[in-house]
């Protein structure tokens, strides 16, 4: 396998290092631009599967909003990341939801749960 050059732009601080990373099998060779040794722990993983944590909202009945954001609580793979919306797209909870309620144990078998990241309140709604 020949050597690669990539670009990247590390997500792990506000800063957004753009980093410039020489490759060959796989071995990261020289790297350029990161301004902490955290970019280099992130493009390691980068190399081997991007992992992302996912943000999103499940339907929630009974409650002030219809819509409950929820989240990863762990980074899991991008790749997996249309497979967890399809299964989100099914969800449908009843409130009361306490922020950190485990909604989906081991998503897509990731090791991750999904949580709840808001209060949500039962409230009735007048007709």
């Amino acid at each position: 396998m020949a050597r690669e050059n990539k670009r990247f732009t590390c997500v792990i601080c506000p800063t957004g290092c753009q980093v410039d990373v020489e490759t060959e099998n796989g071995a990261i060779l020289s790297m350029q631009g990161n301004q902490c040794p955290k970019a280099e722990e992130f493009i390691a993983q980068e190399l081997i599967e991007p992992m992302r944590t996912l943000t999103s909202t499940v339907r929630i009945i009974g409650a002030k909003w219809d819509m409950l954001p929820v989240r990863t609580d762990k980074p899991v793979p991008k790749r997996l990341f249309f497979e967890v919306m399809r299964e989100l797209a099914a969800v449908e909870l009843q409130a009361p939801v306490n922020v950190g309620d485990v909604i989906i144990k081991d998503i897509q078998g990731t090791g991750a749960d999904l949580i709840a990241t808001r209060n949500m309140l039962r409230e009735s709604r007048a007709a």
